[in-house]
């Protein structure tokens, strides 16, 4: 009986863990846009402006530096814009550190292609790379630091309730024009144990910008607007 009562006991201790497990589980590599929106379909955070302030999150604490760091930004093929990423600091956490300026790749992705991670695997499509799909790919660098509080990025209003480890915090202003949509991921590797391990932010935890872009004929009526004006004040000018 009692070795019965002990099985019981084990068993919801068990379940207990794994219940808890997940909710305090924190990405190594994961991505967040100041006052975004967290969207629950997509699992994504998701901004409406053209400018905007991303993060790139390394959970350094947990297992150590994160190599060659890389940021893909898909887009619509067949659309024609500009993506700048600007290095910056945010001031809603502990930041000291600014990043170096991302160096643009030459893997820059072809329609219907993916990004490919240093061990030669591709990225998972994840509803975002295929057909009618091309990215750009930006070079971060390392991940090393634990100089900021790292928490889980991932529905949390507007941050996670705790931050029990330590990292890096990359944050970029991000301007975009010409673009529809531009959606972020960030991926590369760690050395563990003597190995290399793949390392990509969850596709829980990626970020998207969907700009509104002009129709052509919101476009024309905007310019017949500004010319109208223009002769306007021309006209009014006149003695």
């Amino acid at each position: 009986m009692t070795n019965h009562l002990g099985r019981k006991v084990l068993l919801v201790l068990l379940g207990t863990l794994i219940w808890v497990a997940p909710a305090l589980a924190i990405p190594e590599l994961q991505l967040y846009v100041e006052g975004a929106t967290y969207d629950a379909s997509t699992e994504t955070w998701v901004t409406n402006s053209s400018n905007f302030k991303l993060w790139v999150l390394g959970d350094i604490g947990a297992k150590g530096t994160i190599l060659d760091v890389h940021i893909a930004a898909a887009y619509l093929t067949g659309e024609v814009g500009t993506i700048t990423l600007t290095p910056t600091t945010t001031a809603l956490l502990t930041d000291p550190s600014t990043p170096s300026v991302p160096v643009l790749n030459g893997a820059v992705g072809a329609d219907g292609t993916r990004p490919r991670m240093d061990d030669g695997s591709f990225l998972p499509s994840h509803g975002i790379y295929g057909a009618g799909t091309s990215f750009k790919q930006y070079d971060i660098g390392n991940l090393s630091l634990t100089d900021s509080p790292i928490g889980d990025f991932s529905g949390a209003t507007p941050f996670p309730g705790s931050f029990p480890s330590t990292g890096q915090i990359n944050a970029y202003d991000v301007a975009i024009t010409g673009y529809s949509m531009v959606h972020f991921d960030a991926f590369n590797h760690i050395a563990a144990s003597r190995r290399i391990m793949s390392l990509k932010a969850p596709f829980s935890h990626d970020a998207e910008g969907t700009p509104s872009v002009p129709e052509p004929a919101s476009l024309l009526l905007l310019g017949l607007g500004i010319g109208g004006s223009a002769l306007l004040r021309r006209r009014r000018a006149k003695p």
